[in-house]
């Protein structure tokens, strides 16, 4: 599944994950095709953080929900092709 949208917020931290140095890269990204405005909360996991600059448009493959409860965003899993991460940079 593919989620275009406008970066809202980003931000990254180191997490520890087997003896690999990984991190997480959080987004909260803007779906402008749902008429209401939906946001989603996004994680890539990857070896480097991601820095993506608000107000900027991404495009993303989602790879798994984190959760889907009724309250609150949406929460997703994905991955930032090579030519967005550069493109924001």
């Amino acid at each position: 599944m593919k989620l275009t949208g406008t970066v809202l917020r980003c931000s990254a931290r180191k997490v520890n994950s087997s003896s690999k140095e990984t991190y997480v890269t959080n987004l909260l990204v803007l779906d402008p095709e749902n008429s209401s405005g939906t946001n989603y909360a996004v994680e890539v996991w990857d070896v480097k953080p991601h820095e993506v600059t608000p107000m900027t448009e991404v495009a993303l493959t989602i790879i798994g929900v984190v959760n889907k409860t009724g309250s609150g965003v949406p929460a997703l899993r994905a991955l930032i092709p090579p030519a967005e991460t550069e493109a924001a940079a």
